[in-house]
């Protein structure tokens, strides 16, 4: 019941006029074509916290794990393993993706003088960055190096239950 009502919630309040923000108005406005229409109702905004993103996002994934939830096959067992670790998946993913990030830059042609710390994590002010391709196969990359990893720590974690500190990561 509350995977469902979650997104019912969403919608009603999306269509209140009173719950947009004024970075989003009332989605009714004129659009060309119904898609456009639809996509403007979806176009909801995580920042500043917003009461539609958090009940949408909670609710459709609520929604995918009720669909999904006691399924025997071989996704489900992947996920699985993913899912039993999270953080270590987490910390581990960083410790791959920066270093990656920085090869990237440097074959883009920047020296490590146009590197810039703190909130930028590193990247050049301007002018670095690649396509949206990468970006997916960089992700798939990551997600298959770290599959044996996470397998193996879920493994460890799971034979050495005696130390307790295991379970947090």
């Amino acid at each position: 019941m509350i995977p469902t009502s979650m997104p019912a919630s969403a919608t009603a309040s999306r269509m209140a006029p009173h719950m947009t923000s004024p970075a989003h108005p009332f989605f009714c406005a004129a659009q060309g074509k119904g898609l456009y229409s639809f996509m403007s109702f979806i176009n909801i905004t995580k920042y500043p916290p917003s009461l539609i993103y958090c009940l949408l996002t909670l609710g459709v994934s609520l929604l995918i794990l009720s669909l999904f939830e006691g399924a025997k096959n071989k996704f489900a067992a992947i996920c699985a393993v993913y899912g039993k670790v999270p953080l270590f998946y987490f910390l581990v993913h960083w410790y791959i993706i920066h270093p990656v990030m920085f090869a990237m830059v440097f074959l883009q042609g920047f020296k490590s003088s146009d590197l810039l710390f703190g909130f930028n994590f590193g990247r050049p002010k301007e002018g670095s960055g690649v396509g949206l391709g990468i970006i997916y196969l960089v992700w798939i990359a990551v997600v298959i190096i770290l599959y044996p990893i996470c397998k193996w720590y879920g493994h460890y974690k799971e034979t050495h239950k005696d130390q307790q500190w295991l379970r947090y990561l």
